[in-house]
């Protein structure tokens, strides 16, 4: 018991560094109790003077047989203690004397040292309350050094063998724990924390290990702490610079945009491509939007040119522009800026006639992008006109110039009808060549020729930067060009409604359309003196109308009011009611002449006549379409026939196939089963269809009658033979008693076949 109260004065003195009374105590006391473990956790004498520096005590303790390498329950040793408190000395005596650099903290140590319960009740509770409390199991010395910046140990700890890359139960080793208590401000221990890095990269230590609680690597630590030097270090160590944290996705790119640590920064894009400056992170924001964002002038401006996108957005839509006129003071001038220095004198010493200059539009077209974005995201950015006024930056209007240079002729509409006018000038070309005397009597051929030659010119017009014509308001396009193109347009659908009368479904409406039109016109010719004579009587009527100064104007306008546009309140004005004029009484009897002769009778009876008989139109119609649809069978298959498609040079199956196509199988048959028609032939269609069952059936009834007719001649000419047999023999035996029996009934054998032949 005595031995116990002096173990406990002896832990308590060195606890509280009271030397002299701790000699004392070894002095009075020479038994080995005083080095044995003491307290619940089985701390000794060795562990408190290992922790508390006293190189002297620990030499005296080793002297009197005391365990140097003894652990405590749950394994800290000597070695952990000092190497936690930074004691150099005591760290490099205890390795001169084989103290283990990979001894490992752990709870499983009380469990295999219990500790009764009489000894735990008289234990000094005071003993030991300032030991570091351990945060992780399975941390050795070098955690613990490199954790509390303590430098001088660490390289001690790693050049006597320590393992630089041994992990703890979370998987984190020194090197992450380096700079984690840290303060940024301190030049001292920041020296110290680069040192620590130098030591545990120059020991090949894992440079890449994530931090399994936060994400983030070494390289984030110490871009975080902004430290160029453990930067450079970490990346000479192939620590990678755009390895993402897993909760933000930031970077340490990211890190150091976002503190505006211009030299870390500058260490980083050292090691990062220019494709790869926009990474991301979580919400979408580049290392350039954060240095916006701060306000960070110099670091956005040395993003920018290290290929930082000015029109990159956020998931929510933000660019770079838009923080850039938010958040950066005098945003246009430091755009203008950053312009500025991308034009240059290749030749510096040189500026005279012969100078060069160098023109980077890179800021303005960032690769793999849309070249325009960047102005595009500029002009969404600005709020008025002055901002605007950046747009006539020279480097800018330079490159709206070149790129306008090279995308005029790229419109997609011009080259889309350059491409389909030529397809068609060629196709017309062809079935000219091939078949000349059938195309050139085509209207079709003509229509298509036209249309096309027209949609050519107009590519060829508008190509040709003579005929655009610039005005105030801005480009006007030329007469010519519209005027062809509206011809083009009206002959193209022309051309596609007669067409589409060769399809069977819709042919007969087309060409009932060309029939109707075809006798509207013949009115329209009969009674054409009758509508150019009030044509030109409303122009001198109401010469003062806008729409009658002219024959030509006067002429539409007419026939336009045939169709009951009268426009009366403009032709006749509620302000003249005062004006008792004969010119007005005339006008009005001839304005209402027109609408009785014009547009009553004239148009009634054009409608009358042009559609007196619809279902005379119908036939004609549908018998127009397949006039027409055999016109174009036969020469589909004239042209399918051509030698062209039975040439050598073809390959067999390919002329197999067109063989195939010409040909129509002479005989086929269709199937009726419980009088439900089945399509057995493609092409049939289910009307037709109905119309040949019922023809076979008109010929198979036709059949049975004429069968049924046939049968009842039959059976009254061999009555009439019979009666004719009976009576030549009885003139026979009148006539002739001595012809033998049988040369009467061989007579009458014959006379019957040959009466028989006659009938058939």
């Amino acid at each position: 018991m005595e031995d116990n109260k002096n173990r406990v004065k002896l832990m308590l003195a060195i606890e509280n560094d009271e030397i002299d009374e701790a000699l004392k105590i070894l002095d009075e006391d020479d038994s080995n109790e005083l080095l044995q473990p003491l307290g619940l956790l089985g701390i000794t004498v060795v562990h408190l003077a290992a922790w508390k520096g006293h190189l002297d005590l620990l030499k005296r303790f080793l002297e009197r047989g005391a365990n140097i390498k003894s652990l405590d329950k749950i394994g800290r040793s000597a070695l952990f203690y000092a190497a936690h408190a930074g004691h150099l000395e005591i760290t490099q005596w205890l390795l001169k004397n084989k103290s283990s650099t990979e001894t490992r903290i752990g709870i499983d140590s009380c469990r295999r040292h219990g500790l009764k319960i009489q000894e735990t009740s008289k234990v000094d509770c005071r003993v030991g309350q300032d030991l570091p409390v351990p945060e992780c199991c399975g941390r050795t010395p070098l955690h613990q050094a490199a954790k509390n910046n303590h430098s001088d140990v660490v390289k001690t700890l790693v050049e006597a063998g320590a393992n630089v890359n041994a992990q703890d139960e979370r998987g984190i080793t020194a090197l992450l724990l380096a700079g984690c208590n840290v303060n940024s401000n301190d030049v001292i221990e920041m020296s110290k924390f680069v040192e620590i890095i130098d030591v545990l990269v120059s020991a090949k230590a894992s440079t890449n290990v994530i931090h399994s609680g936060t994400g983030l690597t070494a390289l984030h630590l110490a871009t975080a702490l902004g430290s160029p030097r453990a930067v450079r270090r970490l990346l000479e160590g192939d620590a990678w610079p755009l390895f993402q944290c897993a909760d933000t996705k930031s970077t340490p790119l990211h890190i150091a945009a976002d503190a505006g640590n211009l030299e870390t920064l500058l260490v980083l894009l050292k090691k990062i491509r220019r494709d790869h400056v926009d990474i991301r992170d979580k919400i979408g924001q580049t290392a350039l939007h954060l240095a916006c964002y701060q306000g960070h002038r110099e670091c956005a401006r040395v993003l920018i040119d290290h290929g930082g996108y000015l029109s990159a957005e956020t998931k929510s839509g933000v660019t770079v522009i838009d923080v850039v006129f938010a958040h950066i003071p005098g945003p246009i001038s430091f755009l203008t800026d950053i312009m500025d220095t991308r034009v240059r004198f290749i030749n510096h010493q040189n500026i005279g006639e012969d100078a060069r200059i160098s023109i980077d539009f890179s800021i303005l077209a960032p690769h793999s992008e849309l070249q325009t974005n960047v102005i595009i995201a500029l002009i969404a950015a600005a709020s008025n006109v002055e901002q605007l006024g950046i747009l006539q930056h020279p480097l800018i209007e330079s490159f709206l110039h070149l790129k306008w240079a090279k995308l005029r002729n790229c419109h997609v509409p011009q080259i889309v009808l350059s491409i389909c006018s030529t397809m068609l000038l060629l196709y017309n070309t062809a079935q000219v060549m091939m078949l000349p005397r059938h195309y050139i009597r085509q209207f079709e051929t003509w229509l298509s020729f036209i249309s096309a030659a027209l949609s050519f010119m107009v590519c060829m017009i508008v190509d040709n930067i003579r005929f655009v014509v610039i005005t105030s308001n801005g480009i006007r396009t030329p007469e010519l060009v519209l005027h062809s193109i509206s011809i083009a347009i009206l002959l193209g659908w022309i051309q596609m409604m007669l067409l589409i009368g060769r399809f069977p479904t819709w042919g007969y409406y087309a060409l009932m359309f060309s029939t109707v039109l075809s006798n509207i016109l013949k009115v329209l010719l009969a009674f054409v003196c009758m509508i150019f004579g009030f044509a030109l009587s409303f122009t001198v009527l109401f010469h003062n109308n806008e729409q009658f100064h002219d024959c030509w104007k006067a002429i539409v306008k007419t026939v336009v009011m045939m169709m009951g546009e009268y426009d009366y309140e403009n032709l006749f004005p509620s302000d003249t009611k005062g004006d008792k004029s004969f010119l007005t009484v005339t006008s009005r009897v001839i304005f209402l002449g027109f609408i009785i002769l014009a547009s009553m009778v004239l148009m009634n009876l054009m409608i009358g006549l042009a559609v007196n008989d619809i279902q005379g139109l119908q036939k004609e119609g549908h018998i127009r379409r397949l006039l027409k649809q055999a016109e174009f069978v036969a020469h589909l298959e004239k042209l399918t026939s051509h030698q062209i498609f039975k040439s050598n040079w073809l390959h067999p199956w390919f002329r197999t196939i067109v063989n195939s196509r010409r040909v129509v199988t002479t005989k086929m048959l269709l199937h009726c089963r419980d009088n439900n028609l089945y399509e057995s032939f493609r092409g049939i269609s289910i009307e037709l269809m109905e119309s040949l069952f019922l023809l076979a059936s008109r010929n198979n009834q036709q059949n049975e009658r004429n069968r049924f007719k046939s049968s009842r001649i039959d059976t009254n000419a061999m009555s009439l033979l019979i009666n004719l047999q009976e009576q030549i023999q009885q003139l026979q035996k009148l006539y002739y008693p001595s012809i033998p029996d049988r040369r009467s009934k061989l007579f009458g054998k014959r006379l019957i076949r040959r009466r028989l032949s006659w009938d058939v």
